[in-house]
């Protein structure tokens, strides 16, 4: 029997991200510092759907600090006209991190959404009564599936809440361990030895460019030079 391949949801397995995997922890983890209460409260609530909407709240302040340690001006994108959708689609269009980070975050972003704006809807035994939750929890099955070594909370005929809470989980710890990677990508980039090495490259690069055009020119109209 074939042996099925095991996925980290902390690594990109195509790497075409520009940051596939987390570095060192080189600062001070401020982990403890904001969310432990936020845990605290979400494991004091009953209803499924206190529980999903509090978590993506949560969800959504770790994705603002994400966004804001990348982004210079970010009150320009990211503020109180900024819904959660479009948050998402920044982490997608910068492509800093795995790829499946934001189809996650956009899970969440879709279950929240079936609980929020569907009355009848106040557990996810309640599925059938939504016409989209049923294909948003079939996703997060999916998700959980191949991500399962990273998972801690669900296991078969517990609550689904549980495997909502697994994804909920990895997604805000990868966010804060990733958004170290983006401190440390902006305070090299933006140092003034930076800038100079990519003037000088950028000069390197204009001679090799003009002695290629030089050398080209040079074939067409004496093509016995060698």
């Amino acid at each position: 029997m074939k042996k099925k391949k095991a996925f980290s949801v902390y690594k990109s397995d195509n790497r075409k991200c520009l940051f596939p995997e987390q570095f060192e922890l080189w600062e001070r983890s401020d982990w403890n510092d904001d969310l432990p209460p936020f845990f605290k409260r979400l494991n004091n609530i009953e209803d499924d759907r206190s529980f999903v909407i509090l978590a993506t709240s949560v969800l959504e302040y770790q994705i603002d600090r994400f966004l804001k340690a990348f982004i210079p001006n970010h009150q320009i994108l990211i503020n109180d006209k900024t819904n959660l959708f479009t948050k998402i689609n920044l982490i997608r269009a910068f492509n800093l991190i795995p790829e499946h980070f934001p189809d996650m975050l956009d899970n969440i972003r879709k279950i929240r959404n079936d609980f929020a704006h569907n009355l009848k809807i106040d557990s996810f035994n309640d599925a059938n009564e939504s016409e989209k939750l049923p294909g948003h929890i079939e996703e997060m099955r999916r998700l959980w599936d191949k991500f399962q070594n990273d998972m801690c909370y669900w296991q078969n005929d517990k609550p689904l809440r549980l495997m909502f809470k697994d994804i909920w989980r990895v997604c805000v710890e990868g966010l804060r361990v990733f958004e170290s990677n983006v401190r440390l990508f902006r305070q090299e980039t933006e140092k003034k030895e930076f800038i100079n090495h990519l003037n000088k490259l950028s000069m390197e690069l204009k001679d090799i460019r003009e002695s290629a055009e030089r050398e080209s020119v040079l074939k067409m109209y004496m093509p016995w030079r060698k």
